[in-house]
């Protein structure tokens, strides 16, 4: 087989701008290996560079962390794309999303999956079986952050869920939330045809949020509040919406990034006694208990998954930004 020195790549070159262009092929370092990509997944932190939102994702600049791929030696694998130094107290503590310098593919200097090859620590490359749908093995880094953060949370038997922001982070919350005994769950969004989908997931209830009426009928729905709310938005509207529905002394879980700052009411809140927890990434524990769930077909977002050839990256993007309809989840093929 013909070896390249270089590869194809779907480079963020402007906001709202990705273009195909060919890179170095990145040569493998010490203990690192080279991974050959077959599917790369589109995380709502992508949809912010692409937007011009994130300032750690400056142009020109290979976004993408999540992948399923090759090895040289032909076994398919997905990978933690998280790359912490392994010596610092967070790392030694088993806090490795906390490491003091910690990289993440496709951010900063560091070169993402949305090319035909990537390099990073062989330690973080983990097989899958033939068994295992790539839609799927896709899903292990999203779904390691939901695991990261119920094992936070630690939630009570039969807990009432809230979830806002019905995109993949909230399609997988749901989900996990299902199978660790959540007994009612409802979702809210901005999007009629991604609350239907989530519907269509399990949602016990949904509501859109996007008129004032929607925002008093979520309320209704929630009665004295749920045990647990998930922000997986990070817009301000999002943040203070969370709190709303959540019960006196339940707990408010942070994920979203939208907004760098928002304002929050925070006199009621101190009242209700709010337990506010602040969710980032996940372990190398929270990966492979993620890839067990969806090896065991568990946790699935198949019937809302698009995918693309990676030479129609920037029509997914525009996909996504501006008419998802009923999509969850975005992945791009490169062969």
């Amino acid at each position: 087989m013909h070896y390249s020195l270089h590869m194809r790549a779907l480079v963020y070159t402007a906001p709202n701008r990705l273009e195909m262009k060919e890179r170095p092929r990145p040569a493998p370092g010490d203990g690192e290996a080279e991974v050959a990509i077959d599917l790369a997944g589109v995380c709502g932190s992508d949809v912010s560079g692409f937007l011009g939102h994130s300032a750690r994702r400056k142009p020109p600049l290979v976004l993408g962390h999540e992948l399923v791929g090759r090895m040289p030696d032909g076994r398919r694998v997905v990978a933690n794309p998280l790359i912490s130094c392994g010596r610092c107290h967070a790392c030694l503590s088993g806090a490795q999303n906390l490491c003091s310098s910690w990289c993440l593919l496709g951010m900063d200097q560091t070169a993402g999956t949305f090319a035909e090859f990537v390099a990073l620590p062989a330690n973080q490359i983990y097989e899958v079986p033939d068994s295992l749908d790539g839609k799927r093995a896709v899903l292990t880094e999203p779904l390691a952050n939901v695991v990261h953060f119920f094992r936070l949370l630690a939630p009570a038997p039969f807990f009432r869920l809230a979830v806002v922001g019905g995109g993949t982070m909230g399609a997988l919350s749901l989900l996990t939330a299902q199978r660790i005994g959540a007994r009612e769950v409802l979702v809210v969004d901005v999007n009629d045809q991604r609350l239907s989908s989530l519907s269509q997931l399990g949602a016990s209830h949904t509501a859109n949020t996007a008129s004032a009426e929607g925002v008093a009928h979520a309320k209704e729905l929630g009665g004295a509040g749920f045990d647990i709310v998930i922000d997986a938005s990070g817009s301000g509207p999002a943040r203070q919406m969370a709190f709303d529905l959540c019960r006196p002394g339940g707990q408010v879980l942070l994920l979203g990034m939208g907004q760098q700052r928002s304002e929050i009411d925070f006199v009621t809140s101190i009242r209700k006694e709010h337990r506010v927890v602040m969710s980032f990434a996940y372990t190398p524990a929270d990966f492979e208990r993620a890839l067990s769930l969806l090896i065991a077909g568990e946790v699935h977002l198949d019937a809302y998954t698009a995918q693309y050839p990676l030479e129609e990256g920037q029509q997914a993007f525009e996909m996504i930004t501006q008419r998802p309809g009923s999509t969850l989840k975005v992945v791009l093929a490169l062969n």
